[in-house]
């Protein structure tokens, strides 16, 4: 029962991780963005999801990098960096190419080039300044320590010791500071404090990887799992990408799981099983928004 529980919470935090970057300077700005839940794509994509083809892995990716260029784009029109405007525009040529490559089926040639455009647009960002003292930058790693407390609320609760509870609610406390100095201005200090908070949070979640879950969290977080399963409905739509709706039968299957492991009184297993609904309806959901983006996109 403790290797299954731990490897269901393993696969938990790796669903919950972003992809690889194109080199080893760019993959250490990325993991400032993401912090300590980051790994690489494909540990990601082993963790119980469905495999992914290189046509669906490559638009992701384009996507990916548009959203990233708008981004830099944001930063590098507010400052007077010739070199950063170079980059930015060497960074908008590639990945115009790499589109063009996409539609043309070309996915080895998009893949080079939408990765070469991000690093073009990477180095953009280190002409303007460190990344820590860029309000959005440290805005969106706020949001995933958010995201990362919240997640962690549930496990916490099956904690009964007040050490945990008060560890996790000092984790709270400084959330709320970091957001505050935030608001105050104080933005590298905000992203320090942040990344602090979720540190914390992994490092706790190691620590009680073991304690019991009482019955009425898991019945929580699987009354939650029904209300996402029955919205994504909505959201994916009666015809959803291929990938969206393999994401969709996964959360499905990790329901049936979570009802069964509720039934066995295997109440962790129930919350972890749970968890994996919520997290693989989101990971349809952004899948469904790559496969859009990607028939919106303009022809050659």
């Amino acid at each position: 029962m403790r290797t299954r529980s731990t490897r269901l919470l393993l696969c938990l935090l790796a669903l919950g991780l972003g992809t690889s970057v194109p080199s080893a300077r760019a993959a250490r700005l990325d993991e400032t963005v993401y912090g300590p839940f980051q790994v690489r794509l494909a540990a990601a994509e082993r963790a119980d999801s469905p495999r992914v083809s290189e046509s669906e892995r490559v638009s992701r990716e384009v996507v990916r990098t548009d959203r990233m260029l708008g981004e830099v784009d944001a930063k590098v029109s507010r400052t007077r960096n010739e070199k950063a405007k170079v980059d930015l525009e060497s960074g908008r040529a590639r990945q115009q190419e790499a589109k063009t490559a996409l539609t043309s089926s070309f996915y080895a040639r998009a893949m080079r080039l939408t990765l070469e455009a991000r690093a073009f647009g990477k180095s953009a960002l280190i002409k303007v300044g460190p990344a820590n003292q860029d309000p959005e930058f440290v805005e969106r790693a706020l949001e995933q320590t958010d995201d990362a407390l919240h997640r962690a609320d549930d496990l916490i609760d099956g904690a009964r010791t007040s050490r945990t509870r008060r560890r996790f609610g000092d984790l709270e406390d400084q959330q709320k500071k970091a957001r505050q100095v935030f608001k105050d201005g104080d933005v590298p200090s905000a992203y320090s404090l942040t990344r602090r908070v979720r540190d914390g949070v992994l490092d706790l979640l190691r620590q009680i990887a073991d304690l019991p879950v009482s019955q009425d969290t898991a019945k929580r977080a699987i009354r939650r799992a029904e209300r996402a399963m029955s919205q994504a409905d909505d959201d994916l739509g009666e015809h959803p990408s291929a990938r969206a709706r393999r994401l969709e039968r996964e959360a499905q299957a990790q329901l049936e799981r979570a009802r069964a492991s509720y039934e066995r009184e295997s109440y962790r297993d129930a919350l972890l099983h749970a968890k994996l609904v919520e997290r693989n309806l989101e990971l349809a959901i952004d899948a469904e928004r790559v496969a859009t983006s990607r028939s919106e996109s303009p022809s050659p």
